[in-house]
């Protein structure tokens, strides 16, 4: 009887893990922000769970992105561009600058995707403001982690609430 029960519990478990898709428990970003100061390029590479990007993309309107899959929607680095650029703001002190997606690739383990953005051309900075709500229209427990580097030097930030999503850099 006991063995029957534990097939019973087995089969109902194996069917539910096979229909729900894989989840995460945790909801977190990481932006790794990079200032060329020779070149004047601001390099980006965003990692964001491809469940939630594309739950955030079907609140914008984007229904069937597919991302990462055969079926990929063949507007879909349109869509995360726009996407991330409303979501991921960097501005100078006098210039708002708009991030150009370069492309895109599934991390190792196909659940999140690297996002690589580029900023050409920002001569002679010497601060930024980073804006990144990444996600936070999601989760109350969203986490959006910036790894920022300029000279060899490296700046952390996490950002736990919309409220305060804003960091200030200077070097």
């Amino acid at each position: 009887m006991m063995s029957m029960v534990l097939m019973i519990l087995f089969s109902i478990s194996s069917l539910f893990a096979s229909v729900l898709p894989e989840m995460h428990d945790f909801h977190v970003s990481r932006c790794e922000i990079n200032y060329e100061t020779a070149s004047g390029d601001i390099q980006i590479a965003a990692h964001i769970f491809v469940d939630d990007l594309e739950n955030a993309l079907k609140l914008s309107g984007y229904q069937h992105c597919a991302l990462g899959t055969s079926k990929e929607n063949a507007q879909s680095n349109a869509i995360i561009e726009q996407y991330l650029q409303s979501k991921l703001k960097i501005e100078t002190s006098n210039k708002k600058l708009k991030p150009i997606l370069l492309g895109k690739e599934l991390s190792d383990d196909q659940m999140a995707l690297w996002c690589y953005l580029e900023v050409t051309g920002i001569k002679e900075v010497n601060s930024l403001k980073i804006d990144n709500t990444i996600l936070m229209e999601l989760f109350n427990d969203q986490k959006n982690i910036i790894d920022f580097r300029v000279n060899n030097k490296k700046k952390h930030f996490y950002i736990v609430d919309a409220k305060k999503s804003i960091v200030s850099l200077s070097w």
